[in-house]
């Protein structure tokens, strides 16, 4: 008699795992873990050119780097901006990059990316993508009379061939980003015609996801705007420009960011928000903007920034790794610290908890229905199944 009601519990427990399991995994209510927010900055190879080209340290650089004038092409270099950033929460380097064209100091600055970035050790745990310099290269052609459609094709084809399908290049959606920098002036120069058909051209030979800089809000554009044409996402270098005072900055991106993410979204375009710590080009500007440094001021808008991010993307881009000639750098300075990179960690967590927090909190009613409903199914299964068998042995 014992024997029998073991047998029993043992098949109804059998039977309560399996439906329990079934249930709750068809449920969804076993996490993915695939929530989290990635933060990108903007990551400049410009550093420690040799002669002749321009020496950038030397042109008004205001903030000391802790790993002072450094050479980009120098791999380790660039393994400590990985190190940094990776302990600091930044998931990917957007790397500014002027193509191949033998124009002025473009290739030498692909060399950088080649001999630094790419040979740093902790690569392998990172990503990268390119930040496609469009007005350096539009007006370097346009000066040399050049044809700036074919100039831009040959660069992204030599960009898919030597880039894009290296094992830490960020894919979006299973296709290599590339961010576009100045939407806008692209059109202004060309025109939407010459312009749509620049586009075009590069859909017909590589298909990538592409991020385009809209420059500067504060609205998000006319969902009809030829600016949005083949994009798959948008952001801005500057959300607004660094001429404004930090009170009307963060003012806007507060009111702003969820319309730029409703009015994207609504035609199916992503949508990425920006933050940056300042700005401060008056060093080698005659008539420069001066937003200053601040911690507080970039946490805010780190944080307007994630709460703001697109539920598909789940992505911020921060401006910038270092940019020195315009200050707007996080790297670790001798004036600042860690100061920036600390704050993107913090705001970050604490931006990524109270999100899992509410999904948490939104699907517990419904998993616990599920897990009842797995008990109930289990106990159901396991007694039919002891009764035929009993039946049978009758």
């Amino acid at each position: 008699m014992k024997w029998r009601i073991a047998k029993r519990i043992v098949v109804i427990t059998l039977a309560c795992i399996f439906a329990f399991t079934l249930i709750v995994n068809r449920a969804g209510c076993v996490s993915s873990g695939n929530g989290e927010i990635q933060v990108g900055v903007y990551y400049y190879i410009w550093w420690g050119l040799p002669p002749p080209y321009i020496n950038h340290w030397k042109e008004g650089v205001k903030y000391t780097p802790f790993l002072g004038e450094y050479n980009s092409s120098d791999p380790s270099v660039a393994d400590k901006h990985i190190v940094w950033a990776k302990q600091h929460g930044v998931d990917f380097f957007a790397v500014s990059w002027l193509g191949r064209w033998s124009w002025w100091d473009h290739r030498c600055i692909d060399n950088n990316l080649k001999q630094g970035l790419l040979k740093a050790e902790h690569l392998d745990n990172f990503k990268f993508c390119l930040f496609y310099e469009s007005v350096i290269v539009l007006n370097a052609t346009l000066y040399a009379k050049e044809n700036f459609t074919k100039i831009f094709i040959e660069d992204i084809e030599y960009a898919a061939e030597n880039y894009f399908s290296h094992p830490s290049y960020l894919k979006i959606n299973g296709k290599p980003a590339l961010f576009i920098y100045n939407i806008p002036y692209i059109y202004g120069k060309l025109g939407t015609a010459k312009a749509q058909k620049l586009f075009d051209a590069l859909r017909k030979r590589i298909d990538p996801y592409l991020v385009g800089d809209l420059c500067g809000g504060p609205s998000p554009p006319s969902g009809d705007s030829p600016w949005l044409y083949s994009m798959n996402a948008v952001t801005s270098y500057f959300f607004l420009s660094p001429s404004n005072n930090w009170g009307t900055i963060l003012n806007e991106a507060r009111s702003r960011y969820p319309e730029w993410k409703s009015s994207m979204n609504s035609i199916g375009i992503g949508f990425i928000p920006n933050a940056y710590p300042g700005f401060d080009n008056t060093e080698h500007m005659q008539q420069g903007a001066l937003l200053p440094l601040s911690q507080s001021n970039f946490e805010e808008m780190m944080r307007i920034a994630l709460e703001n991010v697109d539920d598909n993307l789940k992505m911020v881009m921060v401006t910038s790794w270092n940019e020195w000639l315009e200050s707007t750098s996080i790297e670790p300075s001798m004036e600042h610290g860690e100061d920036f990179l600390h704050t993107v960690l913090e705001v970050k967590q604490t931006v990524d908890m109270d999100t899992i927090d509410e999904e948490n909190g939104s699907e517990v009613y419904d998993c616990a229905v599920y897990v009842a409903a797995g008990v109930v199914l289990g106990i159901i299964l396991g007694s039919l199944v002891t009764f035929a068998v009993s039946k049978e042995r009758r």
